[in-house]
């Protein structure tokens, strides 16, 4: 279809005088209906401002197209002005775009489907000619304007998947009305790949349906797979491929940078680090959150190792009398399995206090290398030992964190200074730790050490208060650390719970002695942890019509990973359904975490999922089934969610 068998030059206007979206519109609507265009054009200005709602018609370098179906359109047409001024405050895909080359389409309703968006097809792919849109501005008289947009119809190249160097880029463009954004990020990728000598085969997603659609093989080959997409599309079919996931106003703007960054940083989808808009699914790019992961690391062995040493310790303390009432709590050094006992639950007491020093060492290290480590361990040693406070408590995990990021901080400003050469070799081994130990022990002893302490005492009171007197407290804790466990599948906000739970575990042992200490919070955490995968596992089992054959494939892998406590076994599921996925596991592991917390399970220390009450140590009303009673419970929740959500899948020949 030639654009100029669309404009008559007396449906254009150059140099109008307009200052506003509404007083163009009004303006050209008025010519369409001097030529006869329209039957009602009050009528036709609403249907305009009514698709001006859905999303934005300006574009970029001055450009806007306008669009209306409407049963007050005769005959397709297309009515064009230019501006003497810009208009700044019209809605655009580039948000500094200055409004002055308006096309507004008059489209008749019966040809929606077909005139109307080759018109726009057509006319955006043109646009992205080099230098078009400033030809258009500097034409002097309409005959000259119309003849500029009769010589850029020409038939689309068709283009291969290959690359000179041996890579292999596919696409996918699409936008919600499927039109203008569609085409032009598409052309921006084809012509952005000529200038790097690259071709790349790009499968449009527009309102006529799939165009140039990417074969099996195409995905199978491709290297790096670029989404340019305004709105949700279906991922399934990438998974465990390189994707890289941007606006289609991203390659409008700037196709071959696009290219070269999607090159550098696409990320496997499915894996870890996969983004779901905002959230990021299995890793955290926070890196704070990233240096307490690294000190929880290496703390980890030991919290699980000093728990399940003291939790067996702690079974044989109890007293009996002679009718088998426990009487006393204590042990027995005058017999030699007492006195054993009792050793084994002071190595355990004496891991606890070892850990929280450790933990903040190795996030110094994170920060800052070896250097950093005394500092750390050192200040988060003083800032947890009472007795060399003066309080009644240490400051637990807070002042570790905070200790370990100081630490950090000032070792990597000793770095910076410019240290004479006689004593450079001395400087990570003697001169920096020793001066990192110095401050790091005022700044505790002086300034945070007796604020957070008391700070501590009072958060942990309170929580043991809480947890003493309402009943449903421990339910509802349970409930939200599941739910922040089950968000977003070892990303930051599961971190975040993870961290909570060992911190008001391993403080309250500290502070309370491991009879009285909060298991909720970390027993919660461990429970939920499972959750996610083993319920798409579940769910590809009990609705086997729901999932195609690939899915099935991932769901036994979610399995093998979920089954042994990870997370991240959902994430490819989560990547290619967010919404379905992300409210199935919250709503599951909260309802694990929630009933471990009401029902008293405490997790010493072993694997969180059903495993775990017969790997590690967990302490529960009835032996061995309680957890499994409470994990189940919270899984199967999950797959009926997600088997309910999904519709059955049609196959290839129904189809």
């Amino acid at each position: 279809m030639n654009i100029r068998d669309l404009i008559d030059k007396d449906l254009i206007l150059l140099d109008s005088q307009a200052t506003s979206k509404e007083e163009i519109l009004k303006e050209l609507v008025e010519l369409l209906d001097s030529k006869g265009v329209l039957t009602s054009k009050e009528d036709f200005y609403r249907d305009i401002l009514e698709r001006e709602k859905v999303s934005p018609t300006g574009l970029e370098e001055g450009l806007a197209i306008p669009h209306s179906k409407s049963d007050c359109v005769l005959k397709a047409q297309i009515a064009v002005a230019r501006l003497k001024n810009t208009i700044d405050n019209w809605e655009s895909v580039d948000s500094d775009n200055r409004v002055n080359l308006i096309f507004l389409l008059a489209i008749p309703n019966s040809e929606k489907g077909t005139t109307h968006i080759e018109i726009l097809k057509n006319l955006t792919t043109s646009f992205m000619q080099e230098g078009f849109i400033d030809k258009l501005q500097k034409a002097e008289t309409k005959e000259e304007f119309i003849s500029l947009l009769s010589t850029t119809q020409k038939e689309e190249e068709k283009v291969t998947s290959t690359i000179q160097n041996g890579k292999k880029i596919v696409a996918v463009t699409s936008c919600p009305a499927g039109i203008a954004h569609t085409y032009m990020a598409a052309e921006a990728l084809e012509k952005a790949g000529k200038e790097l000598n690259v071709k790349i085969s790009v499968e449009k997603q527009g309102a006529m349906g799939t165009e140039d659609q990417l074969s099996d093989k195409d995905i199978a080959e491709a290297d790096v797979i670029i989404l340019a997409v305004n709105r949700n599309i279906e991922l399934d079919r990438f998974y465990g491929k390189r994707v890289y996931q941007v606006k289609a106003n991203v390659a409008i703007k700037n196709g071959k940078n696009l290219i070269l960054e999607a090159l550098e940083k696409a990320t496997i989808l499915g894996g870890k680090g996969t983004k779901v808009g905002n959230v990021t699914l299995g890793k955290t790019e926070n890196k704070a959150v990233a240096h307490i992961m690294a000190g929880l690391s290496y703390m980890v062995p030991m919290v699980i190792a000093s728990g399940i040493i003291l939790s067996i310790a702690n079974i044989f303390a109890f007293q009996k009398n002679e009718l088998g009432q426990i009487v006393n709590w204590g042990f027995d050094r005058s017999t030699s399995f007492g006195f054993l006992m009792a050793k084994m639950f002071e190595i355990g007491q004496i891991g606890f206090k070892l850990m929280i020093p450790l933990f903040a060492g190795f996030i110094a290290n994170s920060m800052a290398g070896r250097p950093a480590i005394a500092a750390g361990m050192i200040g988060a040693y003083i800032a947890n030992d009472a007795a060399y406070l003066g309080t009644q408590t240490g400051g637990g995990f807070i002042s570790a964190i905070l200790v370990a990021f100081l630490s950090g901080y000032i070792v990597n400003l000793l770095k910076k200074i410019k240290w004479p050469k006689v004593v450079q070799p001395l400087l990570g081994i003697m001169i920096i730790p020793l001066i990192s130990v110095f401050v790091i022990s005022m700044i505790v002893t002086f300034l945070v050490g007796k604020p957070i302490a008391n700070l501590m005492d009072t958060l942990y009171s309170t929580l043991t208060y809480l947890n003493d007197n309402y009943s449903s407290m421990p339910l509802i804790t349970g409930a939200i650390i599941g739910a922040m466990i089950g968000f977003d599948f070892g990303g930051p906000v599961n971190k975040t719970a993870l961290i909570f739970g060992t911190a008001v575990f391993t403080d309250t042992v500290a502070k309370y002695g491991i009879q009285n200490a909060n298991f909720v919070p970390g027993t919660a955490a461990q429970a939920a942890i499972s959750v996610a995968p083993l319920g798409i596992w579940l769910a590809a089992r009990l609705f086997k019509n729901k999932f195609t054959e690939q899915e099935q494939i991932s769901a036994a892998s979610a399995f093998g990973m979920g089954i042994v406590g990870v997370t991240e076994g959902a994430i490819p599921f989560a990547a290619a359904h967010p919404l379905q996925m992300i409210t199935a596991s919250v709503v599951g592991s909260a309802v694990a975490g929630g009933l471990v917390g009401i029902t008293g399970c405490k997790f010493y220390g072993g694997i969180g999922s059903p495993l775990g009450t017969f790997i590690g140590y967990i302490e529960q009303p009835i032996p061995f089934v309680t957890w499994l009673a409470c994990t189940f419970a919270g899984i199967l929740t999950t797959a009926l969610i997600i088997g309910f959500w999904r519709k059955p899948i049609i196959k290839e020949e129904e189809k």
